[in-house]
């Protein structure tokens, strides 16, 4: 009489990468209203592989079975759906309503709950004996469940996939496979999955290190599943990772594969014990594969004076926000590019102005979106604050930006327009014409004024009853030895130009190292401070210029000075760190290594000189 209400459906397919729908857990029961010697069966089902569950304490009621576990997968129109559930058999103790409390299961990281359940247990019902059994066993209603499951099994075999676990396929797409140096690239990596396939877990192998380009991880604010056409068939698709990329040199350079471990799911062509189709699970490594990229050199023959590096398509534009007003009045100058192109790596040009204006450091404003898509567009502004010191009136030279345009494949150039500033109110500006006005008109005007009457000129007594004449006439000479010992100190220490040299520059490696502490998070300003605190290391302890600093002199250099080789490696790979970091993501406990790895270097290679 059981077996009517649960009827199992064994087909075990695969666990997709996405859910598809919501996480439930339910409980069912084969009757709500039973006799106090009747069986009642409890089954709590959840729509998908939860872990860690706790029954219910089943309080008025004796478990006569149990618990049994059964797991069941569907497929409808290439999707899958997955249940699981835990069956009890209980017994009630007495006559009443008895609640079946609730069951808990984690999916996820988060605790599901089943409803409550309420029995109606009445008096004891009396059962027709059966043929040849006085007693029915409360474990045959598996006989009836096996041979309907049997049948079942049969039907569905026949409509199983043939080529069930095929069709998984990992994919670097790139927008463009030709370049210029700088010219932005995006490239996706995406998992491609048939719907007669599917895994378990997913694990990072290997992950791109875009060597020689310049990138920009995409966030993604949430992964989902998406269908998506490859080789002209549909799959379910998942964006993996996206990021944009700029080429830093030219030649051919080369994407790394992503390579990612699944617990692949496949079809064994077995059946189990009751006559399931067997799925089973391999490790299998999939790689995006090696891209290349061909990149081309900038032209050099025609590039224009003051280019700074700008590739793609822009407009230039500097304004103003007003042009009449008093001295010591700010007025903002803005300069802004917008476009698309390498917009975080270009640099804007600078304003010259007549020195009556004083110009402040700008405030940087950027507004730079990365996109599959688009790849890299928005703008990029600088804003001065500029205050005008005198009355009158000046021009802002034309300024002008210059880029490559990847669609001409030619330089183009934008020019402001010149502004002017009128000055209303305010001094006039001092010129050599104005200055002698103003002496000449000073100078009419002087009149001779009377001696002090306190003055007492000199006579003959004067310089020989005064005694502070003789201290003054005594001072130099005593103050002589002095000055030719210290003159004598200055003459030598100035000579020791190479010394002097070496001590600059231990101060300044000290400096810098300081300044790099100040600056972990900052990325920019530390790898900077810390690789300008490598080259004056380098110029105080082995007497080397700044253009002499390939990695093979300062190899050879440390050996001689008898540097372990170990100690040559990390600082070798320590200023390679810091050239590189412009081009790369560092986060802040990488910022704090590379300063400790840099501290303990520099106190190994100083004891390893001093002896």
């Amino acid at each position: 009489m059981y077996a009517k209400h649960f009827i199992y459906t064994f087909l075990a397919l695969f666990t997709s990468i996405a859910t598809w729908a919501q996480f439930q857990l339910k409980t069912q029961v084969s009757s709500q209203s039973i006799g106090i010697n009747q069986v009642l069966e409890v089954r709590f089902t959840m729509t998908d592989d939860g872990d860690d569950f706790k029954r219910p304490s089943f309080d008025g009621f004796e478990v006569v079975g149990g618990p049994m576990q059964s797991v069941s997968h569907s497929w409808v129109n290439g999707r899958t759906s997955m249940e699981k559930s835990f069956s009890f058999f209980v017994q009630p103790k007495k006559k009443g309503n008895l609640v079946i409390g609730s069951a808990s299961v984690t999916f996820e990281g988060k605790q599901y709950k089943s409803q409550q359940v309420t029995i109606h247990v009445g008096d004891a019902v009396q059962e027709q004996p059966r043929p040849q059994q006085r007693r029915r066993d409360p474990f045959a209603i598996f006989d009836e469940m096996e041979e309907e499951l049997l049948r079942r099994q049969r039907q569905q075999q026949q409509q199983l996939p043939k080529n069930m676990g095929q069709g998984i396929h990992l994919v670097a797409k790139v927008s463009k496979t030709s370049a210029y140096v700088n010219e932005p690239i995006t490239v996706e990596y995406g998992l491609y999955v048939s719907d007669q396939a599917g895994f378990n877990t997913m694990a990072v192998k290997n992950m791109p290190k875009y060597q020689n380009f310049w990138n920009h991880m995409i966030e993604q604010k949430q992964q989902t599943v998406t269908r998506a056409t490859l080789n002209g068939k549909s799959y379910r698709y998942l964006a993996l990772q996206k990021a944009v990329l700029l080429p830093q040199k030219d030649g051919t350079l080369k994407i790394d594969p992503l390579e990612l471990e699944l617990d692949e799911q496949y079809y064994t062509g077995r059946a189990d014990v009751f006559g399931m189709p067997e799925i089973g699970i391999r490790k299998k490594v999939y790689s995006s594969g090696t891209k290349t990229i061909q990149v081309k050199p900038l032209p050099l023959d025609s590039q224009p004076a003051g280019y700074t590096g700008a590739v793609g398509t822009y407009q230039f534009n500097v304004q103003a926000n007003k042009t009449s007003v008093k001295a010591n009045e700010p007025l903002e100058l803005i300069l802004t590019v917008q476009g698309k192109g390498n917009l975080d790596l270009l640099t804007l040009p600078k304003p010259v102005a007549p020195t009556a204006l004083e110009l402040y450091d700008p405030e940087k404003i950027n507004r730079v979106n990365k996109s599959i898509s688009a790849g890299m567009e928005g703008s990029k502004a600088e804003k001065y604050v500029v205050v005008p010191q005198y009355k009158g009136t000046y021009t802002i030279e034309p300024i002008t930006f210059s880029y490559f345009d990847t669609a001409s494949k030619t330089y183009k150039t934008i020019t402001s327009q010149p502004i002017t500033i009128e000055v209303t109110d305010g001094p006039e500006l001092p010129t050599n014409a104005s200055m002698n006005n103003k002496a000449e008109v000073v100078s009419s005007k002087m009149q001779m004024q009377p001696l002090n009457k306190n003055i007492e000129w000199f006579n003959g007594n004067f310089i020989t009853q005064n005694n502070s004449f003789y201290a003054w006439w005594l001072a130099p000479l005593l103050l002589l030895p002095i000055v030719f010992l210290a003159k004598n100190v200055s003459d030598k220490k100035a000579g020791d130009v190479s010394g002097n040299k070496l001590k600059a520059s231990n101060k300044l490696a000290k400096k810098y190292l300081s300044a790099a502490k100040t600056q972990i998070g900052n990325k920019e300003a530390f790898y900077e401070a810390l690789e300008r605190c490598l080259h004056n290391y380098l110029k105080a302890k082995l007497k080397i210029e700044t253009t002499e600093m390939s990695n093979d002199t300062i190899t050879e250099l440390l050996q001689n000075n008898q540097i372990n080789d170990q100690d040559i490696s990390t600082f070798i790979s320590i200023k390679t760190t810091c050239e590189m970091a412009r081009y790369a993501q560092m986060d802040i406990q990488t910022m704090q290594n590379d300063y400790d790895l840099a501290v303990q270097l520099i106190n190994s290679i100083d004891k390893q000189i001093k002896k």
